[in-house]
């Protein structure tokens, strides 16, 4: 089977083409011309002047249209990979949440299965475990009546042998968390500060141990304070600060402002800053009352929230919203926020040399989005 995306705008990791064409045979990208072609195809995808782009890849989502990953369900699962691909998203990484031991193993066990019978949507590249293992100070919508302390046992319990886990989230501070990183990053894992009362000392030993991202940064951390007169540097700063850490921003325009994403990217570039979603249950569906991880939600003016406002649960955006509000409102370059939707995210789990870019031999993860974002063909 062969497919032919033609007369759009190419959107590569470098730059965008004013126009172009990929030629795609069984799935993968083989070949990529530049004004003129004439090759014959199967079926031919005229993208009428529009913008020809890598899909979208998101890390960090909960859930969407009505599901929730810790639902354990394929339907569940099946919902919410059909619900982001209609935004764009054509890769992600199902994501728990803060529960008992039991029900994080089911949820780890019905993505495991979704992997080997997923036959549409966004496809699930393992399992992202945010949680247990966080600050219960800066808990936000974390259930607090299942934290727990971090050990290699533990994630083992978690994972049950299956190999899915791709990405933790956890706080550095607590004891436990550096031999965890240590173990798990040199298998592979990426390590990422979440939920975390850490300063600058513990977050600069954490990065030698291990950790290498900061799991949405501004939200769920500690910042600079002054607790006995004198200032302490925080999470947020040391994820500015040290080159080493790439770090991932809720670009909704209702989590952060855009100056801070303007400074994250004069702190970081294009290349060390991640836009995701971290999507919850309520994605693409009506305002109202919600459920997270046994916490009652409001969803309101396009964010999800504690339904006594004491904290963000997580959020309502999409990857389409994300790209739209960094281009649009921060004006940052349009490929610039693309990568930062996509391949910067498959970097991050080592799935880049398979998908994430337009180029020869990768995955033919193309979605076709006009000059507003609107995604037309994915």
């Amino acid at each position: 089977m062969t497919r032919l995306f033609e007369n759009g705008k190419l959107i590569l990791e470098d730059g965008i083409i004013e126009k172009g064409a990929v030629y795609v045979k069984d799935g993968f990208i083989e070949g990529i011309f530049i004004d003129q072609w004439d090759i014959d195809a199967d079926e031919r995808i005229d993208a009428q002047g529009m913008y020809i782009s890598p899909g979208f890849i998101d890390t960090h989502i909960h859930g969407g249209g009505g599901f929730d990953v810790m639902d354990a369900d394929q339907r569940a699962l099946a919902e919410i990979a059909r619900m982001h691909k209609r935004h764009g998203c054509t890769a992600f990484l199902p994501t728990t949440l803060t529960a008992s031991k039991e029900r994080i193993q089911a949820a780890v066990r019905n993505v495991h299965a979704f992997m080997h019978s997923q036959s549409e949507g966004a496809r699930a590249l393992g399992v992202h475990l945010e949680g247990p293992c966080i600050s219960y100070k800066y808990r936000g919508a974390q259930n607090p009546n299942y934290l727990c302390s971090p050990s290699i046992e533990l994630y083992h319990e978690l994972d049950q042998g299956l190999n899915v886990v791709r990405r933790i989230s956890m706080a550095p501070e607590l004891d436990g968390a550096l031999a965890v990183a240590e173990y798990f990053s040199s298998r592979g894992v990426n390590i990422s500060v979440a939920h975390s009362d850490a300063d600058f000392g513990c977050l600069r030993q954490a990065m030698t141990r291990g950790f290498s991202h900061i799991t949405h940064i501004y939200n769920g951390m500690s910042y600079v304070s002054s607790p006995d007169f004198y200032c302490k540097t925080g999470v947020a700063e040391a994820g500015l600060l040290i080159d080493g850490l790439t770090a991932e921003v809720i670009a909704d325009g209702k989590h952060m402002p855009g100056e801070i994403l303007r400074l994250l990217y004069k702190c970081k570039g294009p290349d060390g800053m991640l836009l995701t979603t971290d999507a919850t249950r309520p994605t693409d569906m009506p305002e109202g009352e919600y459920e997270l991880g046994g916490l009652a939600v409001t969803v309101t003016d396009g964010v999800a929230m504690l339904a006594d406002r004491s904290s963000f649960a997580g959020s309502v955006a999409t990857c389409d919203r994300l790209v739209r509000f960094a281009y649009k409102e921060c004006g940052f370059k349009l490929h610039e926020a693309v990568k930062m939707a996509g391949l910067n995210h498959a970097r991050l789990i080592g799935a880049d040399r398979e998908t994430g870019s337009l180029k020869v031999g990768k995955r033919a993860d193309i979605i076709i989005f006009d000059e507003n974002i609107h995604v037309e063909e994915w």
